[in-house]
């Protein structure tokens, strides 16, 4: 349905800008405590080094932190982000979908379409019969869902079963209990 794919084309751009807001912004996050922004930095320092993933297979993950850092200092600096499941665990999809769209060889639209649906339906679950709500079941609640839709989303997307994108979601959520 194309109005749908309209939808998903939306999620995904507007996580995207706020990913490169977050690479681009320098200074000071707003509040009392002066805490410096670090994704800016990260950023730059994964880049003076691209060798560094031929030599070590984890440098990815440093990509992928650096995603959700550059996601979740938008938020506390106010700026527009994507609740996925909601603000304080901001990073997490937009992080996982930046890493199977710039990391996986095979990725595609319809992967990413397959990842906002999966996690989406994976959240529905959450919210339905648990919480998605850092305020009702605390952070390791809130991350924990959203780690649990990203692990569904990103196995939907590289092509899982049914099986395979329920385990992930579940091993995901049980490492935040």
């Amino acid at each position: 349905d194309t109005e749908i794919e309209a939808e998903l084309d939306a999620i995904w751009n507007a996580m995207q800008k706020c990913l490169e807001r977050g690479t681009r912004t320098s200074g000071v996050l707003p509040g009392g405590l002066k805490v410096a922004r670090r994704a800016p930095i990260m950023m730059q320092e994964l880049l003076s080094r691209p060798e560094a993933g031929l030599k070590d297979p984890l440098t990815v993950l440093d990509w992928v932190n650096l995603y959700a850092l550059a996601v979740n200092e938008e938020n506390a600096a106010g700026g527009r982000v994507v609740t996925a499941p909601t603000n304080g665990a901001a990073g997490i999809m937009p992080a996982v979908m930046h890493y199977y769209d710039r990391f996986c060889p095979n990725s595609t639209r319809k992967g990413i379409n397959d990842f906002l649906l999966t996690a989406s339906a994976i959240g529905i679950l959450y919210k339905e019969n648990a919480s998605i709500s850092g305020a009702e079941v605390g952070c390791q609640g809130e991350v924990g869902s959203a780690s649990a839709m990203a692990a569904a989303g990103l196995c939907a997307a590289l092509g899982g079963t049914s099986e395979q994108i329920e385990n992930a979601a579940e091993i995901a959520l049980e490492h935040h209990l």
